[in-house]
């Protein structure tokens, strides 16, 4: 039910932005490095939601993986690219969570949902 609710109110949210032409904040990565470990766990959760919501079945193996991990261990991975690659920062935060949480070698390699297969 929360799912459901969860699902009319996001659909609702984007008919009333799209009605206001109201433009999408796409914030930079930079953000990552300001936030308390509550603000990061914030991000992650209200990005993989959103996400992983939005991709439907091609998120679910990521979805499945990301589940297997603790919310300690995808903040380390995002703070690992994030202090690893300073000159990502300027770039969108939601693509490098991404990538930090598929990079190679990881726990969800190979995982990404934007990525085609080969």
């Amino acid at each position: 039910m929360k799912i459901i609710k969860s699902s009319i109110f996001a659909l609702l949210l984007l008919l009333a932005c799209s009605a206001l032409q109201a433009q999408p904040a796409i914030h930079k990565f930079e953000i990552w490095g300001d936030g308390t470990k509550m603000d990061k766990l914030s991000l992650y959760v209200g990005w993989s939601n959103g996400f992983l919501l939005s991709r439907g079945s091609r998120g679910a193996a990521l979805s499945s993986c990301l589940n297997s991990m603790t919310y300690d261990q995808a903040l380390a991975m995002i703070d690992k690219r994030y202090k690893d690659h300073p000159e990502l920062w300027s770039e969108a935060l939601g693509v490098e969570i991404l990538e930090a949480l598929t990079v190679d070698g990881g726990p969800c390699q190979g995982k990404n949902p934007l990525t085609p297969a080969h």
